[in-house]
């Protein structure tokens, strides 16, 4: 008997803990995929992650394109960091992020495989919500804030 308690018990905390987890992390893991898709400059494999955004509207709001001279200045992308600001969740599950993503490289001209030369920061917000197919971007704005030298830093 004790055995059928403990296992009821393990099975309703992995259970809670799921929920919690694609309440709280999954969207949030679903937007760093797809802000980094949008930098890389793969709008097809970003709008598959969006529902009903063309891959035509993202290319517009690339991260790139969006940064400095454009997608020219780039030689190499290093990982970006994200510094979630707020998270906002409405009544119908709609889950809106104000985030700062951070996109570390190297421009043309510098080489380097293991230290990035400078840093842009762009502001973004997105709202995902959902679907039985998993967390879907709704909307996305990504809005250049400023480029700098890391040595500068």
């Amino acid at each position: 008997m004790k055995r059928a308690v403990a296992v009821i018990v393990v099975i309703a905390a992995s259970f809670l803990a799921y929920r919690y987890y694609e309440r709280s992390y999954a969207p949030v893991g679903h937007y760093k995929k797809f802000a980094e898709e949008i930098l890389q400059r793969r709008y097809d494999a970003a709008a598959a992650m969006t529902d009903g955004i063309a891959a035509h509207d993202l290319e517009q709001q690339g991260s790139q394109e969006h940064i400095g001279a454009g997608p020219a200045m780039f030689q190499t992308l290093f990982p970006s960091l994200y510094n979630i600001e707020s998270k906002e969740v409405a009544n119908d599950g709609t889950v809106t992020l104000h985030a700062v993503q951070t996109v570390r490289f190297n421009p043309v001209g510098v080489e380097s495989a293991t230290r990035p030369a400078m840093f842009a920061t762009l502001r973004q917000t997105v709202s995902l919500r959902k679907t039985s197919s998993g967390w879907k971007v709704t909307s996305f704005e990504n809005k250049f804030l400023a480029m700098d030298s890391l040595g500068s830093r």
